[in-house]
């Protein structure tokens, strides 16, 4: 049997039919907006936790939930050991509670506000609800187990859920908004409309599958970060990289990361520092070797600083501090040696240090120094590649 048929065989029958490619089912059901949830279990001393949305009420008679956990997670190990697990449906501000609960890693509770329940389960400070179940049953489908709980205790507050939108957390609206933005912005940045050219508000809207007045939204937003180039008629078009605008965004990155770092580094929490202590190790694990894992360290590098940044308590202001970030036209044209070059001087350890010791003069010297650094660097790609990219 080959493997497009393996897929289809239900209760002995080859069905014969194609199966849909991964990346396509994961675009198709990216379009079902859902609420997030944190599953959490414990497992004798030690406490696990993901971010989950494939979770579902199954009966009010007797009270049933169902979740489906992928069987390569170490929560899905600790809750089939421990035959219990606690639903924590998050509210519409833990969008960041979320993105650290979906990553891998061993503490995830770490300057985490939670209690333990008189049922022994971690559930999390803040959660618009939280219900605890003991597993009745598991199926398996596919790579995931799907465990059967019946519930044991739940309970509510009000507040407004967090959606989950094709990769994007928030409220269902800014999930919309969110989704148009970060789409339109990648279309922009990857170069997709090449530069010199307009950009085609239907045909993005029709790759993003959304509206157009979407779109639209998000290119207003992209002007005001120059990102675009606004022209008479209400066309944009993208704007090259030149020196001058590698100043101006790493300079309005920099503004923002020194103020809070003068402002609230002194009055920090301890367990924020050990957050930001957390993620300056996994930037450091995580140094890319290969294409493949460049992703990955962008990513982590961009939560580290933007840890630094939430120290203020400000969504939106760390939210414009992330739609400074650039970095998707540096993978687009930097080859591994740049890379290598970029990484530079160990900055984020001795960054990392000088908040930890909350000494605002060092930490703010030695941003300085790394967005210099991060600036030649940028302006040297951009004039092997001609004065703009």
């Amino acid at each position: 049997m080959t493997n497009e048929h393996a897929g289809n065989v239900r209760y002995g029958i080859d069905l014969g039919l194609p199966v849909v490619e991964e990346n396509v089912f994961r675009n198709v059901v990216g379009h079902f907006a859902s609420g997030v949830t944190v599953i959490t279990t414990a497992d004798g001393d030690d406490l696990f936790g993901t971010t989950v949305s494939a979770v579902s009420s199954l009966s009010s008679d007797p009270p049933m939930m169902l979740i489906c956990l992928n069987r390569s997670s170490v929560t899905h190990d600790a809750v089939a050991r421990s035959g219990r697990y606690a639903i924590n449906i998050l509210s519409a501000a833990q969008g960041d509670l979320a993105r650290t609960f979906a990553r891998k890693g061993d503490d995830k509770f770490a300057g985490v506000g939670h209690m333990i329940s008189a049922r022994g389960l971690p559930l999390l400070a803040g959660a618009l609800a939280s219900i605890e179940c003991v597993v009745d049953e598991t199926a398996v489908g596919g790579t995931h187990t799907i465990f059967l709980g019946r519930v044991v205790a739940a309970e509510a507050q009000d507040g407004e859920p967090l959606a989950y939108y094709r990769g994007t957390f928030g409220n269902l609206e800014s999930a919309l908004e969110t989704a148009a933005y970060e789409g339109t912005r990648e279309w922009v940045l990857h170069r997709r409309t090449p530069l010199g050219e307009t950009i085609d508000v239907s045909a993005v809207a029709s790759s993003l599958r959304l509206e157009q007045k979407l779109v639209d939204h998000a290119l207003l937003r992209l002007a005001t970060e120059s990102l675009v180039e606004k022209r008479d008629g209400g066309h944009y078009l993208p704007t090259a990289m030149t020196p001058a605008l590698v100043d101006k965004l790493y300079g309005d990155r920099l503004t923002i990361a020194t103020g809070v770092i003068e402002r609230y580094l002194t009055s920090a929490s301890d367990e924020h520092l050990d957050r930001i202590r957390r993620l300056s190790d996994q930037v450091l694990a995580a140094i890319p070797t290969s294409a493949e894992t460049l992703e990955q360290f962008l990513e982590l590098n961009l939560d580290y600083h933007a840890a630094i940044v939430d120290l203020a308590g400000s969504r939106k202001l760390t939210a414009s501090f992330r739609a400074l970030n650039v970095t998707t036209v540096w993978r687009e044209t930097y080859e591994a040696g740049d890379w290598e070059r970029q990484l530079g001087p160990t900055f984020v350890p001795r960054l990392t240090a000088a908040l930890e010791q909350r000494d605002v003069s060092a930490a703010q010297r030695i941003a300085c120094e790394q967005v210099e650094f991060v600036k030649e660097g940028a302006k040297a790609v951009i004039a092997a590649h001609g004065g703009a990219v």
